[in-house]
């Protein structure tokens, strides 16, 4: 019995030494985690888009016809800016009083009740799907809730028409058609009177060409010509930045455009355009426009030695707010670069053993650290956009990483200067 003592006596020793040993193996680690974590500055990835691009004032040159009419308190426009029109088509009615003007108002809204009524009486005698005018409605709801909340309004009155003639038509089957009928000859009859007071009250404006409607008139549709734009000089736009008056082309009725391409004038410094040529393909960013134009470079105009050149862009984009504008800013967008953002004081090199070098940044899962290298796409003042990673077990950063900004256990690896 006494000989087997020692031997438990050694064993529980040994396993008290081993677990003072784990403990303070433990310890260290806990120092060292606390000592690399302490002081560390730390930054969320996540994805942004950096634009190659500068800013800067021009002209839009076009082909351009004024209508032969002045605008004023009696007239009603039939077309607004961005809608096409084909010669000879009606842009307006000028009406010879405010009287006039009012009863052709009152037309208006008893036409469009006769139109609903209408599409309601039909309804009721041809049986029509309640399910499938449910759908139609929601779907136009839809669509014009999303116009509305994108700001894009172009439109949205033909959809409100719409909708109301949907909902008419859906509470059509409720409704008694010969109650329907006795209103719409009521109304028929009405608006066919008020029809007869404005004969010879008004004149209609017709379409001098065929194009896009605007109703800006600046007074510089004859000057800013095509033909001028193929010789205008830095000086000559510089004068007209200087004698240039917004507003001032009187009170016309309007121009029609008459061609798809437009011209983008303006005078830029020699440094921004020292790589583009004729042909190129850029973007085009307007404060009131939703989305970016897609242009190419049509000419560059400069003397030799200057610091300033003529940039002639070509679009043939055509929306409603592009058809007003005459003399703007713009944002000129050579090229886009979407990534991860990673500040510039994160990224260090990473010397393998076999010593090659690889630009990167440290990560933080948890308490462990992770280098992650990087491709650069494009560098701003003081951050980097790099070729994002596809999940977050690929060597490329994603969205979400903790990207470690600076920590004292990362002093010793060289930062990218």
């Amino acid at each position: 019995m006494n000989d087997k003592t020692p031997k438990r006596i050694f064993h529980i020793g040994s396993l008290l030494a081993i677990s003072m040993a784990a403990l303070f193996a433990i310890f260290m680690l806990l120092q060292l985690t606390a000592r690399l974590l302490s002081g560390m500055e730390t930054t969320t990835a996540v994805q942004v888009t950096a634009d190659n691009s500068f800013t800067t004032t021009g002209w839009f040159f076009r082909e351009e016809t004024v209508a032969d009419a002045v605008s004023s308190e009696t007239v009603r426009h039939i077309v607004y800016s961005g809608e096409k029109v084909q010669k000879n088509a009606a842009l307006a009615v000028v009406y010879t009083d405010t009287e006039a003007l009012e009863i052709s108002q009152q037309v208006g809204v008893l036409s469009d009740e006769v139109e609903l009524l209408t599409a309601a009486i039909a309804s009721t005698t041809s049986g029509s799907d309640t399910s499938r005018l449910d759908r139609e409605i929601a779907a136009q709801i839809s669509s014009l809730s999303a116009a509305v909340q994108s700001g894009v309004t172009t439109g949205v009155q033909n959809e409100t028409t719409a909708l109301r003639n949907l909902c008419l038509r859906r509470s059509a089957s409720e409704l008694d058609s010969a109650t329907l009928s006795a209103r719409l000859s009521a109304l028929t009859t009405e608006r066919d009177s008020l029809e007869q007071q404005l004969a010879g009250r008004s004149v209609t404006i017709a379409s001098p060409a065929s194009g896009y409607f605007s109703d800006i008139v600046d007074g510089l549709e004859g000057e800013l010509t095509l033909e001028r734009m193929e010789t205008i000089t830095v000086e000559e736009l510089k004068e007209l930045e200087r004698t240039y008056e917004e507003g001032s082309g009187g009170n016309q009725l309007g121009k029609i455009i008459q061609n798809f391409r437009w011209y983008f004038v303006t005078v830029v410094p020699t440094s921004e355009i020292s790589e583009l040529e004729a042909g190129d393909s850029l973007r085009l960013r307007f404060s009131q426009v939703e989305e970016d134009i897609p242009v190419t470079v049509y000419a560059i105009r400069a003397e030799r030695g200057a610091d300033e050149a003529v940039l002639v862009l070509s679009g043939m984009d055509v929306t409603p707010e592009l058809v007003t504008m005459r003399h703007q800013q713009a944002e000129v967008i050579y090229s886009s670069y979407t990534g991860i953002q990673v500040p510039k004081s994160a990224v260090r090199i990473q010397t393998d053993s076999e010593g090659n070098q690889q630009q990167g940044v440290y990560i933080l899962t948890g308490n462990v650290q992770r280098f992650k290298p990087i491709e650069i796409l494009y560098e701003a003042d003081d951050y980097y956009v790099v070729q994002q990673g596809i999940t977050s077990e690929d060597t490329g950063l994603v969205v979400g990483d903790n990207i470690i900004v600076r920590a004292r256990g990362l002093d010793e690896v060289r930062i990218v200067s």
